[in-house]
């Protein structure tokens, strides 16, 4: 027998205004009288998985999965920071992909070239334009490639960023964490774009971080 019909209770709205989307998802489950293993079978995965999406805290979360559990449990999608529309999990609308990408990059252009300056020959200076570089990359391929197939790599590409920050030598921290801050900014936009608006407002607060980190007062306005 499928679960009842949950209806949300003051301390998920609470959970979930923190965004603390493990913490709806168990309150839903224990509402309805679901075992862990039962939503794990349901939702296609194992226990240990449900346990950590619970324990999660503010996340990131994996969008899968937490799609897959709310909509087990009847949770409303705004309910755990995603957008009603990116249920089915389908392509993204191109027109309005490319739209505010390209509305993205007019923004940030003159933003990037101040950052930018005079060609810094240094050490430090050719390893943050270097990694810059890649983020330039990978936002050129934003407007025609999936938020999803790009979401992995633009991640992989911010630990990188992240592991070279640690051990460095201020000055280069300093240009690291500009560097940072914009594929953490462009992580949450992709984050953003695929409906995971819990994870968007996590890389989107390590953009503001960083960008602090960095003493950039222009980065740190925009």
């Amino acid at each position: 027998m499928g679960p009842v019909a949950w209806q949300a209770t003051a301390r998920a709205r609470e959970a979930s205004r923190s965004g603390n989307y493990g913490a709806v998802v168990r309150e839903a489950r224990e509402g309805q009288r679901l075992t862990q293993r039962e939503l794990a079978q349901a939702c296609r995965t194992s226990q240990t998985r449900i346990s950590r999406l619970e324990s999660r805290g503010s996340g990131p979360y994996p969008m899968d999965l937490l799609r897959s559990a709310a909509a087990h449990l009847d949770i409303p999608m705004t309910l755990v920071g995603l957008a009603e529309h990116a249920a089915s999990g389908q392509g993204q609308p191109v027109q309005r992909r490319d739209f505010l990408s390209g509305a993205g990059a007019l923004a940030t252009a003159p933003l990037l070239n101040a950052l930018t300056g005079a060609p810094d020959t240094s050490g430090s200076g050719q390893q943050a334009a270097a990694l810059r570089l890649s983020t330039s990359a990978y936002r050129r391929l934003d407007p025609f490639t999936p938020s999803r197939d790009l979401a992995d790599a633009v991640q992989a590409h911010l630990r990188l960023i992240q592991t070279s920050t640690s051990g460095a030598p201020a000055e280069q921290r300093r240009r690291l964490a500009e560097v940072a801050s914009e594929a953490a900014s462009f992580a949450g936009w992709l984050a953003w774009d695929m409906g995971d608006h819990g994870s968007a407002r996590t890389w989107y607060g390590q953009a503001v971080r960083a960008a602090r980190a960095s003493g950039n007062r222009l980065l740190a306005a925009y």
